[in-house]
Formats: structure tokens, C-alpha cells, sequence
């Protein structure tokens, strides 16, 4: 079969018609021939078992990456040991310090605190921090990226208005830090996030309700999709779970195209 060099997943079978692999790329075509170019132990083993190659086009992103995530979750291939596992290790947490503020800590996740968002690694959580930081006019020291006895280096420049040393009052300082968590918390958010289909002529959907990820569909632009009782009807089910949640939440973060459109 001739593989397309189009977005979507991709599932590598050996001769018995066992999934080994599971995978997503905005290439199939160029990350197929990669695995069977590829020189690491993981390629090899994949070289050694590879029989057929199926595939799904998705046209978006996001519903590759949802999708992977769950065909993993259920198939467990046996080469994708590392992504059984949450892919997202490190968390960021609201906690109040002894002054009323509410400092936000990137930590170990921890299943049993309330988390806001979550990432990958510690350089991506860094990254994500110091732009939230910028965005929502936080303070370095309080959102951990800024070691300090005193002001944080920030406030000498003129970029953070001492909530470091008590110049803003702890209610003006936490309502920004509120309004980060709000727009990036699913808690109750009824949403759909629109994005391309997989020809020119259509469009695909994320279905997200009471903060639960419902499913996606692919709709037809002629098709307008202004009433939430269409969607649901045409929604492919998928589960949702910590990982579907991470995986929206980054892709809004990092994705300018995405549409949201919030009901």
C-alpha cells in the first residue's frame, strides 16, 4: 500500500497480525520509511518483526496524538513500553505561602493534588512557566523560577511589581494567578476545538463537555456545525483520561490555528 505523506497514525503489524507499534506524524510516509531506516535497537526490533503497515489520516494533530494515546492504552503494542505509562511527569500546583500568595510550583505529579496542567519534562515546564509568568504578570520568586531571600531579579528591571517583597497585596496579586488557572483549567468547560480535516473540504472537531473529552468527529464545511446536538451525534466515543487532558491542554497552549468555540 502506498503510504500518504499526510498527518495521522500509523500501526506496524507483524506477520501474525499482532500490533507491535503504534505511532502518530505529520508525515506518515517520511516517519515509516524512518523506522525502517533507522539504526537504534528500537528500529531494529520493529525491522525484524514489520509484516504490514495500516494507517488513519486525520488531517489534525490533535486527534493523531488523542488517538495514539488511546490505541496504546487498549493494544499495549510491545514496542511502546514508555507511553503505557503517563507521558506527563511533572505537574504545576497552586499553593498559598504563609503571605496570602498563591505560589505556583512545577513538581513531580502527584495523583492525589489537585493539578492545573501538566508536561512532559522539566525544560518544557519551564518554558510554559516563564511565559505564564510574563502573560499573567506573576512574579518570578512566586512561581518558582527565581531563588530569592529578597525582590526577584524581575522587579529591579521593572518587569514584576514586588508582590516578591509585598509592594502588591496578596488579593490584586492572586486574582491574576486565578485568572491563569481559569483559562487553562478544564473544570466545567464546555467546549469544541476546531481545527483542518483531512481533505480541504472538511473540518474536524473536539468534542469537550464538563471538562470530559468526549470524542471528535470530521464534518463537512458546508455542514455547519452551530448546534451542539450535531456534533454529538456524529462524535466518534473516545475515553477520556489524565493523558487526553494534557494533550488538549498542550496543544492549545502551542497551537495559533486551533478554533475554540465555547457553548
Amino acid at each position: 500500500a502506498k503510504l500518504p505523506a499526510k498527518t495521522g497514525v500509523y500501526y506496524i503489524h507483524n506477520e501474525k497480525g499482532n500490533l507491535v507499534y503504534i505511532g502518530k506524524s505529520r508525515n506518515i510516509k517520511k516517519r515509516i520509511n524512518q523506522h525502517f531506516t533507522g539504526t537504534s535497537t528500537k528500529c531494529k526490533k520493529i525491522q525484524a518483526e514489520v509484516f504490514t503497515v495500516t494507517y488513519d489520516e486525520t488531517g489534525s494533530e490533535l486527534i493523531a496524538l488523542l488517538k495514539e494515546s488511546e490505541e496504546i492504552k487498549i493494544n499495549k503494542p510491545i514496542y511502546n513500553r514508555a507511553q503505557r505509562k503517563s507521558i506527563f511527569q511533572l505537574a504545576l500546583y497552586a499553593e498559598k505561602d504563609k503571605n496570602g500568595y498563591i505560589n505556583l510550583k512545577l513538581q513531580k505529579a502527584d495523583g492525589r493534588k489537585k493539578e492545573i496542567t501538566s508536561f512532559t519534562s522539566l525544560q518544557e515546564g519551564k518554558n510554559a512557566l516563564f511565559r505564564i509568568t510574563s502573560h499573567y504578570n506573576l512574579c518570578q520568586k512566586l512561581t518558582g523560577l527565581y531563588h530569592t531571600k529578597t525582590n526577584c531579579f524581575q522587579y529591579s528591571i521593572k518587569e514584576c511589581d514586588g508582590a516578591c517583597i509585598g509592594m502588591v497585596s496578596p488579593e490584586e496579586y492572586n486574582a491574576r494567578v486565578f485568572s491563569f488557572i481559569e483559562k487553562n483549567s478544564f473544570e466545567n468547560q464546555n467546549m469544541v476545538l476546531i481545527d483542518k480535516g483531512r481533505t480541504i473540504s472538511e473540518r474536524s472537531a473536539v468534542l469537550i463537555e464538563n471538562g470530559i473529552y468526549k470524542g471528535y468527529a470530521f464534518y463537512d464545511l458546508n455542514y455547519q456545525i452551530n448546534n451542539i446536538e450535531i456534533l454529538r451525534n456524529i462524535i466518534i466515543p473516545m475515553q477520556n483520561n489524565r493523558d487526553t487532558k494534557n494533550i488538549i491542554q498542550g496543544h492549545i497552549r502551542k497551537n495559533k490555528t486551533l478554533k475554540t468555540l465555547k457553548f
